[in-house]
């Protein structure tokens, strides 16, 4: 069983390969319970394995020819439960447009152990926006 450096090792993998149009892998981390919920990037949300499942898929469908690498700014790591604070600095041609554009976002991701395994139970990502001085 992964410990948990392994865990976002894996975890990096499989979002580089979401954003290649391959859910696969980043599906295979998480959890398939009926609590787990997503807040993803393309806006709505979606709770239970049975509605998060295709929303993987379709967001990963959008992606071609796409790159990610992620910034790290917070976790915490418990026994059973644990998060990431990231930004995943993305990029790729969506929905088979021929420009290629950057898609920045800000993502929380929420994990606990099931069954001794590392499963992502929640994922929060919107669109990183420049920041604005106050008046």
């Amino acid at each position: 069983m992964p410990n948990w450096d392994e865990f976002t090792e894996q975890l990096l993998d499989a979002l580089r390969r979401f954003v290649q149009g391959d859910a696969g892998p980043y599906k295979s981390l998480w959890s398939h319970r009926d609590d787990v919920t997503i807040f993803g990037g393309w806006g709505a949300y979606e709770q239970g394995w049975a509605a998060v499942e295709p929303r993987l898929e379709w967001a990963a469908s959008r992606y071609c020819e796409g790159w990610l690498d992620r910034e790290n700014l917070l976790e915490g790591v418990d026994p059973d439960i644990a998060y990431s604070v990231d930004i995943e600095r993305s990029g790729g041609r969506f929905d088979n447009a021929p420009e290629v554009r950057e898609a920045p976002l800000r993502v929380t991701h929420v994990f606990r152990r099931e069954e001794g395994r590392w499963r992502i139970v929640h994922r929060h990502a919107d669109f990183l926006q420049p920041r604005q001085e106050p008046c």
